[in-house]
Formats: C-alpha cells, sequence, structure tokens
C-alpha cells in the first residue's frame, strides 16, 4: 500500500441519510468511500441520528472535498 492509498477523512455527516447522499456522489465520480458510524449515537440511540465519517483515499482527498463543497452550494 502506498502513502496515496492511505484512507484519509474528508467530512462528518450529520447523519445515515446526509452520508448516504455525499458518498453517492462521490461514488458517481469515481471515488471510493468508506462510511464510518461516530459517537455514541449508535449505542444508545438509532444509528439513524449518528454521526459518519467519510474516508477516502489521500490521493481523492482534494477532489472528494471539491465536491462535497459543491454539494453545500446547491
Amino acid at each position: 500500500m502506498t502513502a496515496d492509498d492511505e484512507l484519509v477523512q474528508v467530512a462528518v455527516a450529520p447523519n445515515e441519510i446526509v452520508a448516504a447522499l455525499w458518498q453517492g456522489a462521490l461514488e458517481e465520480e469515481g471515488i471510493p468511500v468508506l462510511v464510518k458510524v461516530l459517537g455514541l449515537g449508535y449505542a444508545y440511540w438509532s444509528p439513524f441520528v449518528a454521526d459518519r465519517a467519510l474516508f477516502v483515499r489521500r490521493c481523492d482527498a482534494e477532489r472528494a472535498k471539491e465536491i462535497l463543497a459543491s454539494l453545500a452550494e446547491e
């Protein structure tokens, strides 16, 4: 594995729906995404309301951030 293949966090989504939308937008652009549930929301509440961290390969990070920023502008 090279440094470019290392996973880096590019965003934190507030819930499952937003994470799925962001993941779909990135994957449509050919960027593989790993989504990880964060915090205690998963353990004590519904996993639906827990924050989600989105990780991509380091080589895709800048492009992923640009794509996510463009979604915020819409």
